[in-house]
């Protein structure tokens, strides 16, 4: 994706992290020897979120530049609203204070079911972390709260095929960000 966006002044980030602070919440956040509680995860993620959006993603908003980010909100309200079972709203409600405005114009929930998420995983050979570790409950309930989300927001949550190649899926992406673009009228993809 980045190859099909390259030239365009797009930005590409991710979450947790996107800033120092970011980075080293993130250590802790994923660190498989870090025991915490739901809300204290929670707190972390939005804190995070909270400097990378007013330090990173916010600032070239303003300059009207494109930003992608892999994860943000709705990941919150996924993985600690719906996996740790703290509710989607009181996670939606605590990161308002950490993103203010910055709500993404798109989110692309890239469903893979759970038997071709475990192949890809053990064919790729790498440690998981602490929120990989959890188990196929928790993934669950992640996965229906990605569900839940994208039908109740049709229209900036779309949907798409993970078991599609790399290759495809960006094709997908870019054209949708394309026209995005188009509709808020500004060409600059």
């Amino acid at each position: 994706m980045k190859d099909s966006l390259a030239g365009t002044g797009t930005h590409f980030t991710r979450e947790p992290g996107g800033t120092p602070v970011a980075e080293r919440i993130r250590e802790i956040l994923l660190d498989p020897e870090a025991e915490m509680d739901a809300w204290t995860e929670a707190y972390l993620y939005a804190a995070a979120r909270a400097d990378h959006a007013r330090v990173e993603i916010l600032p070239r908003l303003e300059r009207s530049q494109v930003v992608v980010c892999e994860r943000y909100l709705d990941s919150s309200l996924a993985y600690q609203g719906f996996g740790r079972e703290l509710g989607a709203e009181a996670v939606r409600g605590l990161n308002a204070y950490a993103v203010g405005t910055v709500v993404p114009d798109r989110t692309f929930y890239l469903r893979l079911g759970p038997q071709e998420r475990e192949r890809r995983a053990k064919e790729l050979g790498a440690p998981l972390d602490r929120i990989e570790v959890v188990g196929a409950g928790f993934m669950r309930r992640v996965e229906e709260g990605f569900e839940d989300l994208a039908r109740r927001e049709p229209g900036r949550i779309l949907v798409l095929d993970a078991s599609l190649s790399p290759v495809d899926l960006a094709e997908l992406v870019v054209g949708e960000m394309q026209g995005l673009q188009y509709t808020r009228g500004d060409g600059t993809l």
